[in-house]
């Protein structure tokens, strides 16, 4: 049976107070469509960026960001597949963010990450091989638990999962460690860790503009990053420090989003918007799917100037443009 030890400290009750308390402000901020679809978006490419590039992905974020808006690039189809993989994985945990981390669920993802990088019977299932982790010299570092006991360590982990109450931190940052110890899969270890230990964080209510930024944390210093996971290791099975440090960096994040927030962020990437791109966003936000002229009919203007309006919007991604002629519906970006 899985039993970790975690001491909660001043320093982590600070953390979880300190994140708490930023939560509140962003979610009373009660955030306009016009600012929160933009910054959402950013986070989102941000995310997959970082958590692609520890794991050795050369894309700049640049690029990163043409993958998620669909665009074409001239770059290798491995580091190009690697990132659209990513992508869809983290949109299918984004879909199920609300439902329990199951095995299946963790499985999918998996599934996602890695389609097309390795053969068919390695995808979406636990490895039946042998692996190492290894340092910038190919010297061992680590040697996983043998295939054999990769599911038994699984299902250990994921039961301590489904019976815990803890804070919703400690069950990610604990969860996020002891997968990539037992590393359950031949390729996408890390990726697929980063993405679950997400969803177990917004499973219990946190919202993922103010999360996404975690994999930024762990970029930003990633030689750090992996030293605190061996560390951990070294330690017996105490997940204090390496709980700190993911808390610390959900706090980075959280004031990172609060500072773009506070300076009254409405200009991302090129796209300044109007009091009625404002009120054309906040319509779509609260009502969904719409076409041209039921926007019109009720902001009480012309087809024309629904066009005018909306246009912008769809070619900076903010919305999505759906269906051809007069059976076009628009719709706020997912990310």
């Amino acid at each position: 049976m899985f039993k970790p030890e975690c001491r909660i400290t001043p320093y982590l009750l600070r953390l979880f107070e300190g994140v708490a308390s930023a939560g509140a402000l962003v979610r009373s901020s009660r955030l306009q469509a016009s600012v929160k679809a933009p910054l959402e978006k950013d986070a989102f490419a941000r995310s997959v960026h970082s958590s692609t590039w520890i794991e050795g992905n050369l894309l700049s974020l640049a690029q990163v960001r043409a993958v998620v808006d669909g665009k074409d690039l001239l770059v290798e189809e491995k580091q190009k597949m690697e990132v659209a993989n990513c992508l869809e994985a983290m949109r299918l945990v984004l879909k199920n963010k609300i439902n329990l981390v199951t095995e299946k669920g963790l499985l999918d993802v998996h599934d996602r990450m890695i389609k097309g990088l390795l053969t068919a019977e390695r995808i979406g299932k636990y490895r039946r091989i042998q692996n190492y982790i290894v340092d910038a010299r190919n010297k061992v570092i680590f040697t996983p638990p043998p295939p054999g006991m990769v599911p038994g360590r699984m299902k250990s982990l994921l039961a301590w999962l489904k019976g815990e109450s803890l804070h919703p931190i400690i069950r990610s940052a604990i969860f996020h460690h002891e997968f990539l110890t037992i590393h359950p899969f031949v390729d996408g270890n890390g990726r697929v860790a980063r993405a679950v230990g997400q969803w177990l964080l917004w499973e219990r209510g946190l919202d993922p503009l103010c999360t996404l930024g975690l994999d930024d944390f762990f970029a930003q210093d990633r030689p750090r990053y992996y030293d605190l996971i061996q560390q951990t290791r070294d330690m017996d099975g105490d997940f204090t420090h390496w709980v700190e440090y993911v808390a610390e960096g959900i706090a980075r994040s959280l004031e990172d989003v609060q500072d773009r927030i506070k300076a009254g962020t409405l200009r991302l990437q090129g796209v300044s918007l109007t009091p009625k791109q404002e009120e054309l966003l906040g319509l779509l936000e609260k009502k969904g799917a719409m076409g041209a002229a039921e926007i019109g009919k009720t902001m009480k203007i012309n087809r024309a100037r629904v066009n005018q309006l909306i246009s912008p919007l769809v070619r900076f991604g903010i919305v999505i443009r759906e269906g051809a002629a007069r059976a076009v519906r628009y719709r706020l970006s997912e990310k």
